[in-house]
């Protein structure tokens, strides 16, 4: 399955943040995630509904990127 053209659901995501949040991470920006990765992410104040709306307006967003907006808004 090529996740680019189907990609994982924002409900999907959201059950699947709930459940194991690095694994769902990695499915939704299509990269792989680590625990610490994962840490930066909370400690910049990111959550599923902020991954959501990160790649709503920038579908190729890195998670990278995203820790870093979600530190300037923070």
């Amino acid at each position: 399955m090529n996740l680019q053209n189907n990609q994982l659901s924002d409900e999907a995501f959201i059950h699947m943040y709930g459940v194991n949040p690095v694994e769902a991470l990695s499915v939704y920006f299509l990269e792989s995630v680590d625990i610490h990765t994962h840490w930066e992410w909370c400690d910049a104040g990111g959550t599923s509904q902020k991954a959501i709306q990160y790649k709503r307006e920038a579908p190729f967003m890195t998670l990278v990127q995203a820790i870093e907006r979600a530190e300037l808004e923070a």
